[in-house]
């Protein structure tokens, strides 16, 4: 049997203790697992930034995979703690519109994590990352059933985002982070846009962000001079705006939840 592997996602950043203990809670309650960082440089409370993560890297996970997610600005109030199982993977975390992605999934099965025995006792006020979600991701990740965790949820806290949108002859969307390299990913999916654009060649679509207009989507950074401005198709299957060896938001100002827009030009 291959190891479990448990994903983690917070905003813990890396200059406390706080990530390498949950790893050592999640390696205490389950030695075998491999656990992978995808991110803990979220902003402090940016729930919809940890969200857009785990929809974008979870698909590259493997089934069975544990998704452990702590950005948790609730944490000490009645705020639920869930479980849920969706398209074969598993997500820990708060209730608090953090798992968007898994919730979509119309088979997902939510659970509330009531079950103290797989807490790590005494619960503190402030840690609910070690003290609940982790050792549940832990037990999880070990083969412990989902429906032991607690009762069933029907009305989980859901994620509320500007949707895409046909305006005018226009699909449009919106910024939903910018990474490390200042490019803007946007909420403009390769199924959206091959939709709304059936046979109309990329050359003749043209894509409008903060007052810029970008002619045509590039196969690849490489397509044009240094300082460009290009749109490209990036490897989470969305549209992203980048400068050639440059960063695209701090020369142009481009920022999450900016608007963008694409459209067919003659």
């Amino acid at each position: 049997m291959p190891s479990p592997i448990i994903t983690f996602t917070s905003d813990f950043g890396h200059e406390d203790w706080f990530v390498g203990v949950v790893h050592g809670v999640l390696y205490d309650l389950c030695p075998n697992a491999r656990v992978v960082d995808l991110s803990h440089a979220v902003e402090p409370g940016d729930i919809e930034r940890a969200a857009f993560t785990l929809e974008a890297a979870c698909p590259d996970f493997p089934v069975g995979t544990v998704h452990l997610a702590v950005v948790d600005p609730g944490v000490g109030t009645k705020r639920r703690a869930l479980a849920v199982h969706s398209r074969g993977q598993l997500f820990v975390a708060p209730d608090n519109g953090i798992l968007e992605h898994a919730l979509a999934d119309p088979d997902a099965e939510i659970r509330s994590l009531t079950e103290s025995r797989f807490f790590r006792l005494p619960v503190s006020r402030t840690f609910h990352g070690r003290d609940v979600f982790a050792p549940v991701a832990a037990h999880l990740a070990c083969g412990v059933s989902l429906e032991s965790m607690g009762p069933r949820v029907i009305d989980p806290v859901r994620l509320v985002r500007t949707p895409i949108c046909w305006v005018d002859g226009r699909l449009e969307g919106r910024v939903m982070l910018v990474d490390r390299f200042g490019n803007a990913l946007t909420s403009l999916t390769t199924e959206a846009i091959g939709s709304a654009f059936p046979g109309i060649s990329e050359s003749l679509l043209e894509v409008l962000l903060g007052g810029r207009r970008i002619r045509g989507i590039a196969r690849s950074y490489g397509d044009a001079p240094i300082g460009t401005l290009v749109a490209i198709i990036g490897s989470s299957g969305r549209l992203e705006i980048a400068q050639v060896g440059g960063h695209a938001a701090q020369r142009f100002g481009f920022g999450q939840g900016d608007a963008v827009s694409i459209q067919a030009v003659r």
